[in-house]
């Protein structure tokens, strides 16, 4: 029998492209303002959007706002937009940028294949994933995989945030399976890795380019938070069990 009884995965950029998506969805938006009239370069508004994100954080709401009264402080501008169509300038980027996300947001090629062939061979499968309730459901839905996966663990629905092990623990118990019997896979080393490796999960890093790419960001790993496996395919994973199932046997 497969010592294998679940396979867990975050969700963004492990499921699904939320950097790329992410990016493409703000160039929309100022394309969407560009459209309405403001008056800026393309590839300097989208340069301005890009040190607005780095500097607030991905996930701030406010990128356009900030972006407008960046905007409105340029040396080359004369006059400043009028507080009045500031409003019209942001609600059409937020507008777009939501419209990129609905619109475009779809699962990695490798995903569907992966959560089929575990279904066929009784291993089940879970998503653990940090963010709001809402937020992280609503792109599960969209995704269409809420029906393919056994079970979902948001972190703020339970109140226990990535990297706590106890998020990870919690979902042990809801299968009433043990670490060595899962394996779970995501792309950070800090809140993937580590605390499944707290809770003795076979650990696996899945390299997909996203922001939190070690690779892509020229970070060292440590000894000690090496993950035990390293994949760009989910379809890896089955190579991964077979290697597990051989140890067991041996």
């Amino acid at each position: 029998m497969c010592p294998i009884k679940l396979v867990g995965f975050d969700l963004d950029d492990c499921l699904f492209d939320s950097t790329g998506l992410s990016d493409r969805a703000r160039i929309k938006g100022i394309e969407a303002m560009i459209k309405l009239g403001l008056d800026i370069n393309r590839e300097m508004a989208i340069k301005m959007i890009q040190e607005i994100v780095k500097e607030y954080g991905s996930n701030s709401s406010k990128h356009y706002n900030y972006f407008i009264r960046r905007y409105n402080r340029l040396e080359r501008i004369e006059e400043t937009i009028p507080y009045s169509l500031q409003f019209k300038y942001i609600s059409a980027a937020v507008m777009a940028y939501h419209k990129e996300k609905i619109d475009s947001i779809k699962l990695y090629d490798d995903v569907l294949p992966c959560i089929n062939t575990l279904k066929k061979l009784s291993i089940k499968t879970a998503i653990i994933t940090d963010g709001l309730p809402i937020k992280q459901y609503e792109k599960i839905l969209r995704l269409g995989i809420d029906d393919l996966i056994d079970l979902t663990v948001v972190s703020d629905e339970i109140g226990i945030r990535k990297p706590n092990p106890k998020l990870f623990d919690h979902c042990l118990k809801r299968f009433g399976v043990l670490g060595p019997e899962t394996i779970y896979v995501g792309d950070r080393i800090d809140k993937d890795i580590i605390p499944a490796k707290l809770c003795n999960i076979h650990s696996v890093l899945i390299r997909r380019g996203g922001k939190h790419d070690p690779y892509k960001k020229g970070i060292k790993i440590p000894e000690g938070t090496k993950p035990d496996f390293e994949i760009s395919n989910l379809n890896e994973i089955f190579d991964i069990i077979s290697e597990i199932n051989q140890k067991e046997q041996n």
